[in-house]
């Protein structure tokens, strides 16, 4: 009997499947057989004995972490793209603060997909022989732009999964360790007298919540703002301002700020390095006060921002939106800033606690339900709403709000098991399972550093909960810092984890996720109050990772890529671009091997008439690599110039170390 249309269609939707099993048990389990493990040792040693200070100091400063071409990308998993080049710097922003009698602490905001565990202790272990920082007073925040290097993560499930190629990447590891560690050093050494304030103030229209069925499902009553988007998010912008004592006055001298924004206005596919709407956030702060406040630094973190996307135009989604979108909260970054002129205070209280908790043991207190090892959901594959990828984020088990119906008595509750109970051969031991806790208070500002993905409601349930544990008399500004220290996927409310929307799906250790770190984070702040600073972190640790490297060995041990080797060629193009991007300049630049040129030291610029006008700490300079040329490799460099730049008399400028010599010009720009 001839096979119906329906009976053909749905052979061929189980060979899809079929295959779509095939080759994820293929991609899961060839790094675990073949791959060997590096060891990174830990040892915490006790800082520099803290300076007796008379008044309250802070110190600001911030590296270059942009890593070589040839990194696998952080965030978009198996849609991400090896990175060919940067579009935007990414950059480590170290915050130093000190009173009188309080332990000296750092926070560091990093143009990074996510923290890192291993990372915050390396860092931790560096900055110990040249500052007064101890490790539980360290915090590591991150931006989550999906456009940086993965590879560098606590747990072989992320280093595998999370990028488009698997394995931690030594090399890698001690590269952004060293260059966040020498921030710290840095901003220690600069520290001064300094005057402080913290503000708050509410921007919509630039964010939406990209999960509203889920979200919806924590009102069941209807009792919520409305079905809109655009409402359900985190409005809030908090902002640390720091002022420092320069000769006989206090000027601006930096800002650290936290927003809640998915990094994911640079959608998958694209190569280039790239801080997302955070470079714009962060820069346009910078700009505002570059003539009045010499080296002024402004760090962008990440809040609660989980189910919050920034709101791109439909089809529009890219460089030119990233920039919109991020240009308006860094407006709203400079007025909160300005704000706060006449609020600065020579006072600072500061306190901190850490403590690091093994998932995988027996906690006596506060564990809430929270399941004894991590599953992830089928609705992983099938990927976060606005990334959706056909046909996989369409297909039963694998798309949004396809919860479990039957067989739901265990610990994961209502969520489809990728690749069902095979997953168990995958022991608990290399899913994250280390997780660090923070309580950090500056003043009136409460930030809780924690490594989930927290959602909108995840975060105001946490926030409610940390401020019930502070004292009454106190108008505390209370946030959340998602992705802090470490990564261990998302975290939703019980109700959001009952849609199954990748969010949930992605909830790790199960339904009372939050549960856990409301009782964890509630304990630890009361704690705080009750005996000041809390150290509990292990002075050893050893993580035992699945390595690859893909950091060029040549720029471990090269000396400084010679200038003589760089040449122009041709001559410039104008390119009208395409609605993402908009138009611009490009020229073909011959320099020294990928392997060899470190991107966090060369400079691209342009000069007009003997005027450096632009350079690529900015997003209007894009260098791409773009094929092998004989003993050189061929680049491609893009100018974006404003629609009102000068455009006469222009030249592409580049230097692959400038306190070296002079840049290499190209041909002028015709007019």
């Amino acid at each position: 009997m001839k096979p119906t249309h329906s009976r053909r269609m749905r052979r061929w939707l189980l060979a899809l499947v079929a295959l779509i099993v095939i080759a994820a048990l293929t991609h899961t389990a060839w790094p675990f057989l073949f791959f060997p493990r590096q060891q990174v040792d830990i040892h915490l040693n006790a800082p520099l004995a803290p300076n007796q200070v008379s008044t309250a100091v802070a110190g600001i400063a911030e590296r270059d972490i942009t890593p070589p071409t040839g990194i696998p990308k952080f965030g978009y998993s198996a849609w991400a793209k090896v990175a060919d080049g940067f579009r935007t710097r990414l950059k480590a922003r170290a915050f130093y603060l000190h009173a009188p009698g309080q332990t000296p602490m750092a926070i560091v905001q990093l143009d990074l997909g996510t923290g890192s565990l291993p990372l915050h202790h390396r860092v931790a272990e560096r900055i110990a022989e040249k500052t007064d920082v101890p490790a539980h007073a360290l915090s590591l925040l991150v931006t989550h732009t999906h456009s940086g290097p993965g590879q560098y993560l606590g747990s072989d499930f992320y280093n595998v999964f999370g990028s488009n190629k698997p394995g931690f990447d030594p090399a890698l590891f001690e590269y952004l360790s060293e260059q966040i560690a020498d921030a710290v050093i840095a901003a220690y050494a600069s520290r001064q007298e300094a005057r402080f304030a913290v503000g708050q103030s509410d921007i919509r229209g630039y964010t939406r919540n990209r999960s509203m069925g889920a979200w919806a499902n924590n009102f069941p009553d209807g009792q919520h703002l409305d079905d809109d988007p655009m409402m359900a998010v985190n409005p809030t912008m908090t902002l640390l301002r720091i002022d420092q004592k320069q000769g006989d006055r206090f000027v601006p001298a930096g800002a650290l700020s936290l927003y809640s924004i998915h990094g994911t206005a640079i959608p998958p596919f694209t190569r280039p390095y790239h801080a997302d709407v955070w470079h714009w956030i962060s820069g346009a702060l910078e700009d505002e006060l570059a003539s009045t406040a010499s080296g002024f630094i402004h760090g962008a973190a990440q809040a609660t921002h989980a189910d919050n996307n920034p709101a791109w135009h439909t089809d529009q989604r890219g460089d030119l939106e990233a920039q919109r979108i991020g240009t308006a909260l860094g407006e709203h970054a400079v007025q909160l800033f300005h704000s706060l002129d006449n609020q600065l205070t020579s006072t600072l209280d500061t306190a901190v606690a850490s403590r690091q908790l093994n998932l995988l043991d027996q906690i006596d207190t506060g564990r809430f339900g929270l399941c004894e090892r991590a599953i992830a959901g089928a609705a992983v594959a099938g990927a976060a709403n606005g990334d959706e990828v056909f046909p996989i984020s369409y297909l039963p088990f694998l798309k949004e709000d396809w919860p479990r119906r039957f067989f739901t008595d265990n610990c994961q509750g209502v969520k489809q098991w990728m690749l069902s109970k095979l997953q168990l051969l995958l022991p608990a031991e290399r899913f994250p399972h280390q997780a660090l806790f923070q309580i950090v208070r500056i003043n009136e500002l409460v930030i809780v550093p924690l490594p989930w993905e927290i959602t909108l409601e995840s975060g105001n349930r946490l926030r409610n909960a940390i401020t019930d544990t502070l004292p009454a008399d106190t108008n505390w500004k209370v946030e959340v810092s998602s992705l802090a220290n470490g990564y261990f996927g998302y975290a939703v409310t019980p109700e959001e984890y009952q849609r199954q929307y990748y969010e949930g799906g992605h909830t790790l250790y199960g339904p009372h996720t939050l549960d856990f770190l409301i009782a964890q984070s509630s304990e630890l702040s009361r704690d705080l109050q009750q005996t000041g600073d809390i150290n509990d972190i292990p002075r050893q640790q050893t993580f035992s990772l699945l390595a690859h490297q893909y950091f060029p060995e040549a720029q471990q041990t090269a000396a400084p890529t010679s200038l003589a080797a760089a040449q122009w060629q041709g001559h410039p193009a104008h390119e009208p671009g395409d609605p993402t991007t908009g138009p611009y300049w490009r020229m073909s630049l011959l320099a020294a091997p990928a392997e060899q040129l470190a991107l966090d030291t060369l400079e691209l610029a342009i000069h007009c008439r003997g005027q450096r006008v632009t350079t690529d700490d900015g997003a209007a300079l894009q260098l791409q690599w773009q094929a092998q040329q004989n003993s050189q490799d061929k680049y491609e460099v893009r100018w974006y110039p404003a629609p009102v730049q000068l455009q006469i008399g222009c030249r592409f400028a580049f230097s692959a170390t400038p306190a070296t010599g002079p840049a290499q010009h190209s041909p002028a720009i015709p007019k």
